[in-house]
């Protein structure tokens, strides 16, 4: 079903000159980040503070989705999608809904803590000022949660003088406003910002008309946020910077009774300090999840709606921080070095039907230490290694199931705690073989333990449950990423780049078919519902390839074209033969985006943009097929003295 939105934004920034600095001071070094070196030139894709500003996304998912390499697990974007399936999928990396890529804003993990999911409507793009996707072979200094690659979103830096407003309207009944005040003293000693955003949509039906019935209405969402930090400059060498930031949300889901919310509350201080041939920096955070959510059972003409699953309650912690030291005793060669913790906690607190009540969760640690060389040994050779050793711990864990009416108990389960360690590592060699072509080379091994949610609760989609597992194995990565970058005219650039990721004990929802089994498992199961249980697969494997060009052929006109194709396949399979050769679900195999811009006048800029996906699968077996799609939005600019207006129609 194509469904046409119509939306239009009007951004007034107070201050024109907002993206300069008024004073000479040094360049802060964002560590927590483990230095842009690390990922220098290595980046799939980035966009700074102008592409923002002209792209102007509801949500930083929508700008990232015109990379071909990015997608959410669901095709649907952030604004009415479920969270739970807003687990980032880099390269079709990963075979559930959790995510395998690692997403940072100011160098603290935002995925969270209970599921791995990201709450993208929580970023306004307003406030940002560069994102970038770090590929998983490049990604090992981050550990954990890393393996397919890393999303770093970096606010405006303190001490620029920066402020804005907007207004936003569209179809279904849209409306959104944001506000920013970033200000500084004459001695630029202190600086604070502050940011609030809110939006509101009555949204879109999910069901065609032609199958709609009486229950049916539409996904509206409701949300708002506030930032706030502040910097100050005890001295000339140091940064104290303290970060608060809250956020709510609460979605409709088609039907009256199937509804979510989302409480989120973060913490944060940072401690920079900058000297001739090194820096440091501390930093710590506390985050804070509430999430809850009602799923029902229509019947077949959608006239009466039944209540399947109230999660009630779903809270989650997570506290961490980092050690950062980087070291550049003389041109040529950086040092990076550290250490960082998290441990998180979280449960689910849920009544099944009528007649059950559940508890699931536990908690998870994890400690790492990690050291990278970057070095340059000739004026067109660069070379990247990182080594990283991680310690984890699970432990806690508890699934507890209750008779509603009675009380009485009917599982007990107190999984036993587990550790284990894990190493990473990866080198890069870079090399300019011309003037206009440079090569690269990168290969790595990175892990992810599953998630709380994985471990430990199971979940229900129509007729088929998928059982949890406490005895989920960490999955381990092997990835090789290489590319030329040509630039044969100054108007045109081209990029290539092949990859291919090996990953054993990889965990899918494995569908169980033995009849015994399924009795052990979850007991007698109702006429035409199936059975699923998160296991690792033994052996699977994702290769592809992506190529990108741009055109430029006056400064008043662009073209930017991007493909990528992503084969994913489980190779080997003890447990359930019948996977074997089958691509992962809500992987499509080819992605493509295209955008052509012109800039007609000095103030007035247009864009055409299209998206395809090719068919994909909605179950581990390949029976289920969702079609190809496409989109296409137009899209017109008018940049003013002291504001500019966007208008934009998306199918």
């Amino acid at each position: 079903m194509m469904v046409p939105a119509i939306s239009g934004c009007l951004l007034l920034p107070f201050h024109p000159a907002a993206a300069q600095s008024d004073s000479l001071l040094p360049e802060l070094v964002v560590l927590s980040d483990r230095g842009d070196h690390l990922a220098n030139g290595s980046a799939i894709a980035s966009w700074d503070r102008a592409d923002l500003s002209v792209a102007a996304p509801r949500t930083l998912d929508e700008l990232l989705a015109r990379d071909p390499a990015f997608s959410l697990y669901r095709r649907q974007s952030a604004v009415f999608g479920n969270p739970t399936s807003a687990g980032v999928s880099l390269r079709n990396v990963g075979a559930t809904a959790a995510s395998r890529t690692l997403v940072l804003r100011d160098g603290i993990p935002q995925n969270d803590p209970f599921g791995g999911w990201v709450y993208w409507a929580r970023y306004d793009p307003r406030t940002i000022d560069s994102v970038r996707i770090v590929p998983g072979a490049r990604a090992t200094a981050w550990g954990n949660m890393s393996p397919s690659g890393v999303v770093q979103m970096n606010s405006i830096p303190p001490f620029v003088r920066h402020s804005s407003a907007a207004i936003s309207g569209g179809g279904n009944h849209s409306l959104g406003t944001s506000l920013q005040y970033q200000s500084a003293d004459r001695e630029n000693q202190f600086s604070t910002t502050l940011a609030a955003f809110g939006f509101h949509s009555d949204g879109f039906f999910a069901v065609d008309q032609n199958q709609r019935g009486t229950i049916d209405r539409k996904l509206d969402i409701s949300l708002s946020g506030a930032d706030w930090r502040a910097a100050w400059r005890p001295a000339a060498d140091i940064i104290i910077e303290p970060m608060v930031s809250v956020y709510q949300e609460r979605r409709g889901n088609g039907t009256p009774m199937s509804v979510n919310s989302t409480e989120a509350t973060d913490l944060a201080m940072r401690v920079t300090r900058n000297f001739p041939d090194h820096s440091w920096q501390l930093l710590a955070w506390h985050q804070r999840r509430a999430f809850d959510a009602v799923f029902s059972s229509v019947n077949d003409d959608r006239s009466a709606e039944v209540l399947a699953l109230d999660q009630y309650d779903v809270p989650a912690t997570g506290t961490g921080g980092a050690a950062i030291w980087m070291w550049t005793p003389e041109a040529g060669w950086t040092l990076t070095a550290g250490a960082d913790f998290r441990f998180l906690s979280g449960e689910t607190r849920e009544r099944v039907g009528t007649f059950r009540n559940r508890v699931a969760g536990g908690r998870q640690a994890f400690q790492g230490i990690f050291a990278t060389v970057a070095s340059e040994p000739g004026p067109t050779t660069r070379i990247d290694a990182t080594a990283r050793l991680d310690a984890w711990r699970i432990n806690r864990g508890v699934r507890r199931e209750s008779a509603l009416a009675s009380g009485a108990i009917l599982r007990d389960e107190r999984p036993p705690d587990r550790d284990g360690v894990e190493p990473s590592g990866s080198v890069e060699i870079r090399q300019s073989l011309a003037a206009s072509i440079d090569a690269r080379l990168a290969a790595g091994s990175s892990f992810r333990v599953p998630t709380l949610n994985e471990l430990h609760r199971p979940f229900r989609v129509r007729n088929d449950i998928v059982e949890a597992n406490p005895a989920l194995k960490p999955e381990r990565f092997h990835s090789i990423d290489a590319g030329v970058d040509w630039r044969p005219a100054d108007a045109l650039r081209l990029e290539l780049s092949l990859f291919q990721h090996w990953i054993d004990d990889a965990i899918a929802n494995v569908p169980v078919t033995d009849p015994a089994e399924i009795a052990a498992i979850a007991g007698a199961l109702p006429p035409g519902v199936t059975l699923a249980q998160r296991r690792n697969v033994d052996r699977a494997s994702v290769r592809g390839i992506e190529a990108r060009a741009a055109w430029s052929p006056r400064e008043d006109l662009y073209l930017t074209v991007s493909t990528a194709r992503s084969r994913t396949r489980f190779t080997r399979s003890g447990d359930q033969p019948l996977l074997a050769g089958k691509p992962f679900p809500q992987a499509p195999e080819w992605r493509a985006t295209a955008e052509l811009g012109w800039q007609a006048t000095p103030e007035i800029q247009l864009v055409l943009g299209c998206d395809y996906g090719s068919a994909r699968f909605d179950d581990a077996l390949a029976a289920r097929r969702i079609p190809a799609a496409a989109t296409v939005h137009i899209g017109l600019r008018h940049r003013g003295e002291r504001a500019s207006f966007h208008f934009r129609i998306d199918n």
